[in-house]
């Protein structure tokens, strides 16, 4: 933002407006300082996502990912999914802080890897939900996708599409 000086003729008892600015100074004196999330306890949640189910433990660690007993490289090749799987840790500034250890089935790999952002995301809530929940909340994380794939009906070849008609 940029600062703007003014000058203001004044009459009477009113106060002078000589600089104005839009930023703020920093830290109000005698405010708490922000508390940053540390890694201190073990966590562990389920995650679901469609047909996937994600059991999800973490402890206080290095950062290591074992998916199925497979690295995160490995088991979601492609990078969109390595950062959905991610995201819990990169909004609280914990990357790194944490092993996260899952057992995921069902599904295909979009759907395992929203599970596995719900069970991280639950399970970090579990750790500390004082200070973890409001960042997860407002980010969504924290919200259980409920959309599911509809069931065939008879006399349908799908949940909706139906054979195909012939006047004669």
């Amino acid at each position: 933002m940029t600062d703007i000086n003014t000058e203001t003729a004044v009459e009477g008892d009113e106060v002078e407006l000589t600089e104005y600015t839009s930023e703020s100074e920093g830290p109000v004196a005698g405010a708490e300082p922000v508390r940053r999330p540390t890694a201190s306890a073990p966590g562990a949640a389920t995650g679901r996502r469609k047909q996937a189910i994600a059991r999800v433990r973490i402890v206080p660690g290095t950062g290591e990912w074992k998916i199925n007993g497979r690295t995160l490289e490995q088991y979601f090749p492609n990078k969109v999914h390595q950062q959905i799987v991610n995201e819990p840790l990169t909004v609280l500034e914990l990357d790194g802080a944490y092993d996260v250890l899952v057992r995921v089935h069902g599904g295909g790999p979009s759907g395992q890897a929203g599970a596995v952002r719900l069970g991280v995301a639950r399970s970090l809530n579990g750790v500390d939900e004082e200070l973890n929940r409001p960042a997860l909340k407002k980010a969504g994380f924290l919200t259980r996708d409920a959309r599911v794939p509809e069931r065939k009906k008879a006399g349908l070849k799908k949940a909706r599409k139906a054979p195909q008609y012939s006047k004669r």
